[in-house]
């Protein structure tokens, strides 16, 4: 690239100094990535090596057309190179997504509409600080014995699986009730109270708190409870991340279990368990399920691959490739391989989740349409 084309695609914002926002910092964070934590919007931006190193650059005593004269000279192991628009690129990204003292550029067009789509969440929130302050105590027993807890928790699954086999398999008499919705709803209320509040606790003892907690509804369809363990990214072990995210399947596998134990126990009294054990396991199946972006079998995933928002990924690369959405300096320096692996799970996943909302909303339909009949 010529000295002159450099420059005539430079913007204005660099001809000022390019330094951080107040508010933001470099961070530690998962598997040792090097990000940047945004105080004031609570986001986290992942760096590459080279993004790192440059960083520290942004102290506000150079503008942005000093690094770019800089980078043209730059040396590295294949000698000089003018790498400008590498780093035109990645101070543009840093800039978008709101790292940096100039405010970034309103999005317009298709970037609009699927930034709009993907906050299509409306939220019930409930401030974590009671909450946290309530759960200390197990957080730090948890935190001074943790493998005592893994292999209490690896019993408890194990003794649950074994009830729920054979509550199953064993023959039962055969005694029809309809489903006791009161206690149904209410068990599971409860139990995914408890499971919010195991990952909350599991988040404190590893020493990121939750911010918030509540009830979210995902794609204006689907109800969920949720805690906000963004914080998580700064986890650096994969298994703990992998901790955070199982130990809420792992509560709803034991709540399960004691209902499964209680048929076997109690065949005919307990019969019109067998309703909430079906619709338990149907809760842990899909909650185990990678191909849902909001579930706690798709977090675990990521934590084991190594992978930061994995579904952002996926879908940055799928919009790319069918709407043309220009991709960022860290999304174009990903290896081929990869960008296929991103690409067929975003296909998949986006299929799967666009089946499964349209059946939802079909039913939701059917339901409106008995009620005003």
């Amino acid at each position: 690239m010529s000295t002159e084309s450099t420059t005539a695609a430079v913007p204005d914002w660099l001809d000022r100094p390019v330094e951080l926002a107040p508010q933001v910092t470099l961070v530690d964070g998962a598997d040792g990535h090097a990000m940047l934590f945004n105080a004031e919007t609570g986001t986290y931006v992942r760096l590459s090596r080279t993004g790192a190193r440059v960083v520290p650059l942004l102290d506000g005593t150079r503008t942005g057309t000093v690094l770019l004269d800089a980078a043209r000279r730059s040396r590295g192991p294949d000698g000089v190179r003018d790498r400008t628009p590498d780093l035109l690129s990645f101070l543009t990204d840093l800039r978008a997504a709101g790292v940096l003292s100039e405010p970034p550029e309103p999005l317009t067009g298709r970037q609009l509409f699927f930034a709009r789509f993907i906050r299509l969440t409306p939220r019930i929130r409930i401030p974590t600080r009671h909450l946290n302050a309530m759960l200390r105590l197990p957080a730090a027993v948890l935190a001074r014995f943790p493998r005592t807890a893994t292999a209490i928790g690896v019993l408890a699954g194990t003794a649950a699986a074994i009830a729920i086999v054979l509550a199953m398999t064993l023959p039962a008499p055969f005694v029809y009730t309809g489903p006791p919705w009161l206690l149904i709803v209410a068990v599971l209320l409860v139990q995914a109270t408890v499971h919010e509040m195991g990952h909350a606790t599991v988040c404190q003892a590893l020493g990121v708190p939750v911010r918030e907690a509540g009830v979210k509804l995902f794609c204006l369809l689907i109800p969920l409870t949720y805690v906000d363990r963004t914080d998580a990214y700064r986890v650096r072990s994969r298994s703990a991340r992998g901790a955070v995210a199982l130990v809420g399947p792992l509560i709803d596998l034991t709540a399960a279990g004691l209902s499964a134990l209680l048929i076997v126990l109690y065949p005919v009294e307990c019969g019109p368990l067998r309703w909430l054990l079906g619709m338990q396991m149907f809760l842990i199946f899909n909650n185990l399920n990678p191909l849902l972006p909001v579930s706690d079998g798709h977090h675990a995933m990521e934590a084991a691959l190594g992978e930061l928002n994995l579904r952002h990924r996926a879908f940055t690369y799928l919009g790319h490739v069918l709407f043309r959405i220009p991709l960022s300096a860290a999304h174009q320096s990903v290896s081929a391989a990869r960008r296929r692996i991103y690409l067929t799970f975003g296909v998949v996943s986006g299929g799967y989740l666009a089946v499964m909302l349209t059946l939802i909303a079909m039913n939701y339909y059917r339901l409106f349409v008995q009620a005003t009949s």
